[in-house]
């Protein structure tokens, strides 16, 4: 699955993105379609309930992502990232999460506060890989897909450089097999500082 992950940015970035750069250039000097990429850094929380566990702990993680502005008021972006690994020490055991590759894609509504600050709200899905072990011998890794949504604040340093601080919830209570406990449901946040690249 994870390479199925990778290839499908990379059809994404290869088909989209040098689309959105000829129309961004446009054939009377200018458009309203205005792509970037950037890097994002910083706290992800990696949550796992079942009727007889909880374990919640904050790992550091990141992503790239491509994306593109279309006018002031909306825009659509794509991230690939990873978290770390974090562990929890319970009575009988020690639990160790990680999420080891996500894929979002995300709409944006976006607002211009000024002409170098805006404020942004996401709405979209992750699918990620969700890897748990123990202590016990207990190994186990699901894919799966979640409604993701969440907001940031962006302010452009210069022309084609600008910075955003954002929380998006990837992962909110999404189902885990049994295989991992009774009613066993996890969650993906993060709290990113990022950086893009506008060309």
């Amino acid at each position: 699955m994870q390479k199925h992950i990778y290839t499908t940015a990379l059809i994404l970035a290869m088909a989209i993105f040098p689309a959105m750069s000829a129309q961004a250039q446009g054939m009377d000097g200018g458009s309203s379609i205005h792509p970037y990429a950037g890097m994002g850094l910083g706290a992800f929380g990696l949550e796992y309930n079942d009727t007889s566990t909880s374990v919640k702990k904050t790992a550091f993680g990141g992503y790239g992502k491509l994306g593109a502005d279309i006018g002031d008021y909306f825009g659509a972006e794509v991230r690939i990232g990873a978290t770390g690994s974090v562990s929890q020490t319970l009575p009988a055991t020690t639990i160790t999460l990680q999420a080891p590759t996500f894929f979002s894609y995300f709409g944006k509504l976006q607002f211009p506060v000024t002409s170098d600050f805006k404020v942004y709200a996401l709405a979209g899905a992750t699918t990620a890989q969700f890897k748990g072990t123990n202590t016990a011998g207990f190994n186990r890794t699901e894919t799966k897909t979640g409604f993701s949504y969440g907001a940031g604040v962006d302010y452009s340093l210069q022309d084609t450089i600008s910075a955003s601080v954002e929380w998006v919830q990837y992962w909110n209570d999404v189902d885990i097999p049994s295989t991992w406990g009774t009613n066993a449901k996890a969650k993906i946040w993060g709290i990113v500082l990022t950086g893009e690249y506008h060309f």
